[in-house]
This record gives structure tokens, sequence and C-alpha cells, in this order.
């Protein structure tokens, strides 16, 4: 509760928090084209240790259907309350303030095709009140299969926040490719930027299975950050490991 990876978290600690969630997912009986509807409500609550209420969010699948090809369709509705305990700073120089209630909803949609598909694609909307303002959040994910063994994915979201305290936005792509050799040796790139810090990390991982339960890695990671002084990007670190397992059986 209250954390959100694209606009910053509320950080909390000595809460109680409880989760309970109810589903009912009926199966049209002999549907050629629907496996499975489903509702839900998924209830996240988090209090202090006087049970003082800290966040309610409630997440409502208002309607589900899962297709028998492997596509999906989701529409969710999301009432939340938070309750600040300290001065948050949500975004660099937009700082909401200790003791603030909020009671805020949200709305979103989402569709995704199969990830068997040689392409498959994952959207997102969602919108509505947000703290004290509003916000409008787009996400889109392209994933490229162009043979067994090959698979890219394209992911980018887009985030706008208008507050009473201030406006900001935030932009977040990565790419991930990954190679699968054979069973037993992989190559997996991940590659990641975000508007907020200003850094493009890039992480390459090779994977050997010797035989099952022993394995060899081999990561090299490496970060930039965009200098807006000189309009260049400069290396804020690279590491290099290796891991090796090994496994007795007796």
């Amino acid at each position: 509760p209250g954390y959100d990876a694209a606009v910053g978290f509320v950080e909390r600690t000595n809460n109680r928090r409880y989760n309970p969630v109810l589903q009912f997912s009926p199966r049209p009986r002999n549907s050629p084209l629907v496996r499975r509807f489903s509702f839900q409500g998924n209830f996240d609550v988090m209090t202090d240790l006087q049970n003082r209420l800290l966040t309610r969010e409630l997440d409502f699948t208002l309607f589900e259907v899962n297709f028998q090809s492997g596509d999906n369709f989701q529409i969710h509705v999301v009432p939340t309350y938070e309750r600040l305990e300290a001065d948050f700073e949500i975004s660099s120089g937009v700082t909401l303030p200790n003791g603030a209630t909020y009671r805020f909803t949200r709305h979103s949609i989402f569709a995704g095709t199969a990830n068997r598909r040689v392409v498959s694609v994952f959207t997102r909307y969602e919108g509505g009140t947000f703290y004290s303002g509003d916000r409008r959040d787009l996400s889109l994910n392209i994933g490229i299969r162009p043979r067994s063994g090959i698979l890219v994915n394209i992911e980018n979201e887009w985030n706008r926040v208008a507050l009473a305290e201030g406006r900001f936005s935030t932009h977040v792509q990565r790419l991930n490719g990954n190679v699968q050799f054979s069973p037993w040796i992989s190559v997996a790139n991940n590659l990641q930027y975000d508007s907020v810090s200003r850094v493009l990390g890039w992480q390459f991982r090779f994977r050997w299975i010797v035989r099952p339960g022993n394995d060899v890695y081999l990561v090299y990671s490496h970060n930039w950050l965009d200098d807006l002084t000189t309009g260049r990007r400069l290396t804020l670190n690279r590491t290099a490991a290796t891991k090796v397992t090994y496994t007795h059986r007796f």
C-alpha cells in the first residue's frame, strides 16, 4: 500500500497488513470462444500497531474475460484511502504534507494477447483522481518471438500527475532480449531507462547448466547517467561477476 514504482513510494514501518481476496470465476460450458470469466475483490488494508487505518486499497475486478486463445481483457476500479504519517516527497520538489488524508479512485482497462504468438501486445490505461489531484498512466508492451528460443520484449510506460502541490511526469522504457540456445545454455539482456533518475542501465547474464543442479553464471552490469550540463551520457558504474553452483547428491 502506498507504493508506486513510477512516482516513488511511502515508506512505513511498525504496521499491520490485511489482504483478503474474494473471487468468482465461472466457466462457460462448451464455449469455443471464452475459457473463463472472473470477478474479484482484492482488499489491501494497512494499520499502525494501534489499529488506526493508514491505507485502504480496494481493487475490484468489475469484469475479466479469458479467451480460449489465451487473450485477456479486464476492467478495474480501485477506491483508495491514504493517511500520511510524515511528509511524502512523491517527486522532486513535490511534497505531500504530514497528517494529510486522501480519498481517491482509479479506473483501469487492460487488454493483452497470448504471449505464445509471434507478436503479442499488452496495453493498460489508468485514470482518475490521485491524492490531491489526478493522474493518467499508459503502458504498452510488445513481445516478439521470431523463432523458437528467441524472445524480445519492448515495454513503455508513461505517467502524468497533476496535484495541488505540483505537476510532474515520468517515462520508463525497457528492452529485454532473451536467447535460449539449448535447454542448457541461455543469454538474457535487460536494458532500462527512466526519466526520473535519468539512468540507463544494462544487464547481461549468461547461464550454462552443466547438469541439473550444477550451473555457471556470468553477469555484467553497466549504468550510465544523462549529464544535463554536458548533454553526454556518463558511466556511473560497471560490474562483472561470476557464480558457480554445485549440487552433490548422496
